[in-house]
């Protein structure tokens, strides 16, 4: 998570708040202008609502861990169609931050691995960025409405063959030779 991008919704909390081994229960209950904001953000038609329940606390070596529920009901539109698709996003969210950079030698760390903690930039975490960043995530990614019309598939090999046949111009060649005998 990167301090130079505007979220729509944030909701920071200092890490000074954190250390003395309390948890902070946060509680995201979206407003229409921060689902305007946010369908903005993704760059959707409408998010319905949101709501998110996490818990941000403090575990030993500086390691901090939020968890909790995301339940947002948005809004998308068809890739072939542009008509309205609804999608409820529901479900867990977890992210792990590390207020220091990782030691070279820290053989636990994998850079592959989704549960790598995100480093901490000016001190806090900002719990709303991390909703905005997991809907972003977790939205369909070509939504397809029911009445959209079925993909184009190939031709059949038989198909493309009785095709190729046809188009072709030594086809016709062909046929006029065939005339003639």
């Amino acid at each position: 998570m990167t301090a130079d991008l505007d979220f729509p919704i944030s909701r920071p909390v200092q890490l000074n708040e954190l250390l003395h081994g309390k948890s902070q229960e946060i509680t995201i209950d979206a407003n229409e202008s921060d689902r305007r904001a946010l369908a903005t953000y993704l760059d959707i038609p409408e998010v319905k609502s949101l709501t998110a329940r996490v818990t941000l606390r403090a575990e030993p070596g500086r390691v901090f861990r939020l968890e909790g529920t995301v339940k947002a009901e948005i809004v998308q539109s068809c890739v072939t169609t542009l008509m309205p698709v609804e999608e409820t996003i529901d479900g867990p969210i977890r992210r792990v931050f590390r207020d220091s950079p990782p030691d070279d030698d820290d053989l636990e760390m994998d850079p592959f691995d989704d549960d790598t903690p995100d480093e901490i930039e000016a001190g806090m975490i900002d719990a709303g960025a991390v909703v905005c960043e997991h809907i972003a995530l977790e939205m369909e990614p070509y939504p397809r409405h029911a009445d959209a019309p079925a993909e184009h598939s190939p031709p059949s090999s038989e198909e493309n063959d009785r095709q190729t046949r046809s188009d072709n111009p030594f086809a016709v060649l062909a046929q006029i030779r065939d005339l003639e005998k």
